[in-house]
Parts: C-alpha cells; sequence; structure tokens
C-alpha cells in the first residue's frame, strides 16, 4: 500500500493525542456536529469547521477549500493557520498539490515531511513554510466532490489510522453543513435581490418609468466614456490615434455587454461572471494579432452588482485585460489570461493574470492603469494591487461584499 495514500477503512476513532480513547473521539465528533447544525451561513459554517477541526484534531492549522461552480479549480475559503490575504485567492486545480491530488484520486492523503511529498505544491501567499506534516481529505456530497479539508502541524507528526479516519468523519460532517450554509446562502441572496429590486424598479411601474430608467443609466455610462477620454486629452499629442480609437471601442463594447446582459434579466441585478465572459470573448476576437493564440478564461464564483458598479468593474477588466495582451503578451505567439473571481466573509475578489513577461523593475502605471485605479477606488470604494510572479502578472482588485 502506498505509505502517502489510505482509504478509510476502520471503525470511528482518533488518536492525536495518545490517551486519547474512542469515547473522546465519539464526544468530540458530537461536539462538531452539535455546532454545525447552529449554524446558517457559509461563512460562519466555514469559519467554526476550521476552528473546531483544530481543535479536536490537536492540530497547528486546518484549511478548507470549495469546488469552484466550474468543477476545475479549488479555492481557499477558510484557514486557522493560513495567511488571510490567501481566502478567496489562492486556488489549487483538481490534482494539483497534496490537496488537490485528494480530491482526484477521492482517498486521504497525508505526509510527516509534506514538502518532499511528489504532490507537494507551495499555496501562493499562504505563508506555510514552517508547517511540517499534512494530511488531506475529499469532501463529497453522492460521490461528487465539493471541496477538500486538510489539517497541518509545525513539528513532525506521523498521522495514524486514527486519525485519517477522523477527520474524514469530520469531511463527512462538513460536507452535509456546507451544502445547507450554501443553499442557505443561495435563499438569503434570492430574498435580497428581491428587497434590492424592488427598491430600485419600483418606480419603474409604467412604461414612461422604463424608458425614463433606461435613459439615466445610459446617460451614466456615456458620462463614463467621456470621462476616460478626457482624462487623455493632456497626452493627445504623444497617443496614436488609432490605438486611442480602438481602446475607446473596447470600453464602450464592455459597457455595452452589461447592458445586455441587464437587459436579458428585466433590470435585475447584474451577474458580473456572464458580463466578463462576453468581455473576454470579444477581446480575443478583435485585439490579438494575426497568428497569435491567446486564451482568456474567465471562472470562480458568480456574483451579481448593481449596473453602476457592474459597469465600473467591466472596464476595470476590459483595461487589465487589454494591458496583460498589450504588453504582457506582446510578441507572444501563445499566451494565457484568466480572470479569477473569488470572495471572502468581507470582501469580492477579482484576480486578472497573464503568464507573460511580467513587470519590468522600472514599471509605473500608464494612463490605462491610472484610469483602472480611479474606477476601483471611486466607484467601486475597494482597492488594487499589481504582484510580480515568476511567469508573468497578477493584479488583484478587492471590494467590499456591501456593494
Amino acid at each position: 500500500m502506498n505509505k502517502f495514500v489510505l482509504s478509510a477503512i476502520r471503525c470511528p476513532g482518533y488518536n492525536s493525542l495518545m490517551t486519547t480513547t474512542r469515547p473522546q473521539a465519539v464526544a468530540a465528533l458530537r461536539q462538531i456536529a452539535r455546532a454545525l447544525s447552529a449554524a446558517w451561513d457559509l461563512d460562519s459554517t466555514l469559519d467554526l469547521i476550521a476552528h473546531k477541526t483544530t481543535e479536536v484534531m490537536g492540530v497547528d492549522s486546518c484549511t478548507i477549500y470549495l469546488l469552484d461552480p466550474d468543477g476545475e479549480a479549488l479555492r481557499l475559503r477558510a484557514s486557522t493557520g493560513l495567511a488571510k490575504r490567501a481566502i478567496g485567492r489562492a486556488i489549487l486545480r483538481v490534482g494539483e498539490g497534496m490537496t488537490g491530488y485528494a480530491v482526484q484520486i477521492n482517498r486521504p492523503v497525508w505526509a510527516r515531511d509534506a514538502q518532499r511529498h511528489p504532490y507537494f505544491k507551495r499555496v501562493d501567499e499562504a505563508e506555510e513554510l514552517n508547517f511540517q506534516s499534512l494530511l488531506a481529505i475529499s469532501m463529497q456530497i453522492e460521490d461528487e466532490p465539493i471541496g477538500a479539508l486538510n489539517v497541518q502541524t509545525i513539528k513532525p507528526r506521523d498521522f495514524s489510522v486514527d486519525e485519517v479516519e477522523m477527520l474524514s468523519l469530520i469531511g463527512d460532517l462538513a460536507a452535509g453543513a456546507l451544502v445547507k450554509a450554501r443553499l442557505y446562502d443561495r435563499q438569503k441572496q434570492q430574498i435580497e435581490e428581491m428587497e434590492a429590486l424592488a427598491q430600485e424598479n419600483a418606480r419603474l411601474v409604467t412604461n414612461t418609468a422604463v424608458i425614463r430608467e433606461m435613459h439615466h443609466r445610459i446617460k451614466n455610462n456615456l458620462q463614463t466614456v467621456a470621462m476616460l477620454m478626457q482624462m487623455q486629452i493632456p497626452d493627445a499629442d504623444s497617443l496614436d490615434t488609432r490605438h486611442v480609437l480602438e481602446t475607446n471601442m473596447h470600453r464602450i463594447h464592455s459597457i455595452a455587454a452589461v447592458h445586455e446582459v441587464l437587459s436579458g434579466q428585466g433590470f435585475r441585478l447584474v451577474e458580473v461572471k456572464e458580463a466578463l465572459e462576453q468581455i473576454a470573448r470579444m477581446t480575443v476576437e478583435t485585439m490579438t494579432a494575426p497568428g497569435q493564440d491567446v486564451t482568456i478564461h474567465v471562472h470562480g464564483e458568480p456574483f451579481a452588482l448593481p449596473s453602476q458598479e457592474a459597469t465600473a468593474l467591466a472596464l476595470v477588466v476590459n483595461e487589465l485585460v487589454q494591458n496583460g495582451l498589450e504588453h504582457g503578451l506582446a510578441g507572444r505567439e501563445h499566451g494565457r489570461i484568466t480572470v479569477s473571481l473569488g470572495r471572502s466573509s468581507e470582501e469580492l475578489i477579482i484576480l486578472v493574470r497573464d503568464d507573460g513577461m511580467g513587470l519590468p523593475p522600472d514599471w509605473s502605471p500608464g494612463l490605462g492603469l491610472e484610469i483602472v485605479g480611479t474606477l476601483v477606488q471611486d466607484d467601486l470604494h475597494g482597492r488594487i494591487r499589481f504582484h510580480r510572479l515568476e511567469n508573468g502578472t497578477e493584479v488583484s482588485v478587492r471590494m467590499p461584499r456591501a456593494a
């Protein structure tokens, strides 16, 4: 039997301390079950699972990943030991890292010296260098993965069969609680959306009111385009006319994508992921050079925003994707840009990453990125950061979930 992989085949029990008995293990599981039954929303449930597992397993960290709706990536959603800034943005592909591998094979994976394990992968920004041992299990509902759970220790530890079984049982309890919490959040979101729509659309009772609302939104967005073009006037003598026209055309197309989604939903809140997917398709079709093979992939958790904030975010992502094409992937035959949508308990997180040449040492933002900064700060009340990667560049935009 592979020493790194084990199926849970024994009766419940755990051995995080050598003196732990089976009744104590059962009591610990009952404690977790009672706590989970009292949790409702997803964020509270995730936090509770992580803290209770850390406590009953006697470990230094418990981390939870949830599978994105597209089934491709596991996104870090809660942890008691990893850096908070990694929550909502750090991802592992299924099969990647010990945790992703546990999901792929649907069996526990562990190691005393995790960083020497053949599947170990360091998670960006998680600050996990101090941890030595790791045990990971897949969380499943009806044989379908929904995420993963892992525990880590600072001192080297040989996880026993009982400990593996214990974490597997906690994973089973957690999976059921997370499904319940997601359903609760979905229902709560629908209620909040209906309440928001009732406030937003109360004046759209007659056709006249509808026309007035359409005029108001289009006027606001035309003013946004005018503002963006006005910001270019001081540099007009040094700008390439063709480039300016193409850039502004794409800004208008981005706004149009938001309106297309909005009109298709009958003036509901805008599903941001759908609008960004339209922008990605348009950008690939119109901005890549002849013979250039570039893919732009939008993935992550869908969320909805009011039209003004959705328009601002669409413009931000459009500028960042264009910047990646024009600078990061310039002259490259092949390339990839990913737009990742995630969330923490307090923020919505948007990551735009390319696998191009990266930021030069003397880099400073140009006009397009200054526009992005203005939109993020003034319209989204958020913040933006630029990160140099080993291969490429990543830009993170964080905005409060209250938006």
